[in-house]
């Protein structure tokens, strides 16, 4: 079974997304912070990990690139309040981005990425 990490600090977008990926048949993971990780959290390989870029006392940036280091995946999917041009830039012009979606977000456009890949 395919499996998906969501990290989001919004528990109604934690929630939507949580039930959507469990909708699309995957097995999902939903934490509110990286310190909510396991072990076993950092040795699983995802098919997805979808998170949020905004965490207190972390720049977005060094927060993707923490999550890329430390927790094994082969798409990373960004759903954040933080719509800025030159954030989405930055983030896109790092390795392994899938999507960068800012709220709202149209779920249909992150269910059609997650059953493609």
């Amino acid at each position: 079974m395919r499996k998906v990490l969501v990290i989001q600090e919004d528990i109604i977008i934690l929630k939507i997304l949580e039930r959507l990926v469990i909708t699309n048949e995957f097995e999902c993971k939903a934490i509110r912070s990286l310190n909510a990780l396991t072990i076993e959290d950092q040795q699983t390989n995802f098919d997805f990990i979808i998170t949020d870029i905004l965490f207190e006392g972390i720049a977005p940036l060094e927060f993707v690139a923490q999550v890329q280091e430390i927790i094994p995946h082969k798409n990373l999917l960004v759903v954040t309040n933080m719509g800025q041009d030159k954030i989405k830039m930055e983030i896109f012009a790092l390795r392994g981005i899938t999507g960068f979606y800012a709220v709202p977000i149209d779920l249909d456009e992150i269910e059609y990425i997650i059953q493609a890949y």
